[in-house]
């Protein structure tokens, strides 16, 4: 049986830990969408040979996430696909993960022609401003765990391809808010873990735990680089709350940056 929703990563030198999920979702009869941006590494490659009804797309060298992302939604489309959910390939999920969202959504249907996607994620934090089904409007999001509506993306002009990495979401924000869709959150979703495929580290600060990773000084710079296009983007069009929503994150992110630099410096001269 075809579910109503299909799923879609893009991977990058993926694990088989990656590999299982998809097939995991492939058997519950899920539609499953591949863009490798590493071909040069033949896991990817040899999984789709091996799993042919996985639908695997490459362009031969690393294309980032805008593209990578505008090309498996684009392609769902074309398959008659009325919405797609994006994992990174280092987001756990189960089955339960995937069953709730696809209940969730279809149990909102009438009221999704005025979104361009939901947000799932498991931080049980419904907050004040959450109406009684549970859905809270939101101004940012990210990629992963957002159930995107394909013919709203459409509408929207897809992602775009100019931001690399860093900006993919947020731009893409800025777009569907100027396109007069709303973004939804759903924030008790069984089943997901962020955390334990990461690469970040457990950094103890102010007496409580944070998940952090240093990133190098060029995935930093072009963080920096985005936000300020994002910022002059906002202003142009006068949406002043996202504007500063994306300086603060900016400003989290490069203090973030700098308090994991520090305490690593400590570490290491301490050895």
């Amino acid at each position: 049986m075809r579910r109503k929703i299909a799923i879609g990563t893009i991977v990058y030198k993926a694990k088989q830990d990656t590999f299982n999920r998809l097939i995991m979702a492939s058997e519950a009869g899920f539609d499953v969408y591949i863009y490798d941006n590493s071909p040069d590494n033949l896991n990817a490659l040899e999984f789709s040979h091996k799993h042919p009804e996985i639908k695997y797309f490459t362009v031969g060298k690393n294309v980032g996430l805008g593209y990578g992302l505008s090309s498996i939604c684009s392609q769902a489309k074309a398959d008659n696909i009325e919405s797609l959910l994006f994992f990174d390939q280092d987001t756990v999920f189960s089955i339960e993960t995937l069953e709730f969202i696809e209940l969730f959504y279809f149990s909102r249907y009438e009221t999704m022609s005025n979104y361009s996607s939901m947000f799932f994620n498991a931080k049980n934090k419904l907050g004040n401003k959450a109406r009684d089904d549970g859905l809270l409007d939101i101004d940012l999001t990210i990629n992963s765990g957002s159930l995107y509506f394909l013919s709203n993306l459409q509408v929207i002009g897809w992602h775009d391809v100019s931001y690399f990495v860093d900006g993919v979401d947020y731009k893409y924000c800025l777009d569907s808010k100027k396109a007069g869709f709303k973004i939804g959150e759903c924030s008790y979703t069984p089943g997901f873990d962020h955390v334990s495929e990461q690469e970040d580290k457990v950094y103890r600060l102010f007496n409580k735990d944070y998940h952090l990773r240093a990133y190098p000084w060029f995935r930093i710079v072009d963080t920096t680089k985005s936000s300020f296009r994002l910022v002059g983007t906002s202003i142009k069009h006068k949406e002043w709350k996202l504007c500063n929503s994306i300086l603060m994150m900016l400003f989290i992110y490069l203090a973030c940056q700098s308090v994991v630099r520090v305490v690593n410096l400590k570490r290491d001269s301490s050895k």
